[in-house]
């Protein structure tokens, strides 16, 4: 898995939802859009939403900053990157997950490892947020 630095937690999203990570890059605002997406960017030629990870897993959204880092998300429609504060590289996650007794957006589970609590997000819990946010 992925793990991901944001807010403070440390978060792992599936390989299998994840095409690349990237530099923050230029990021153009969209007039009255929620505070969950920052803006839209240039990926290789092609626009992609920047959504800030906070909001889908139960932070409040924060402006993003230039040393951040973009997950590009494997989609089956639309290119959307996620905000992240940064990557701390990549894991194997023991399969001993323990679901939250309070789910908070598209984190269900949470394991334990030397670094600390580690929380799981579901990638089609997290698929489905970002959805919602693009179509409202």
């Amino acid at each position: 898995a992925v793990i991901c630095l944001h807010g403070g937690n440390r978060y792992a999203l599936p390989l299998s939802a994840v095409r690349r990570v990237t530099e923050m890059a230029f990021v153009s605002r969209v007039p009255r859009a929620p505070p969950a997406l920052l803006g839209v960017m240039s990926q290789q030629g092609r626009v992609a939403a920047l959504i800030d990870l906070g909001p889908l897993v139960g932070l409040k959204a924060r402006p993003a900053r230039p040393e951040g880092k973009v997950v590009m998300l494997q989609r089956p429609r639309g290119d959307v990157g996620l905000y992240v504060s940064e990557v701390a590289g990549i894991e194997e996650i023991p399969a001993e997950a323990r679901e939250l007794k309070e789910p908070s957006g598209a984190v269900l589970a949470q394991v334990d490892s030397a670094e600390g609590p580690v929380k799981l997000i579901d990638p089609e819990q997290l698929q489905r947020a970002i959805d919602n946010l693009v179509e409202a």
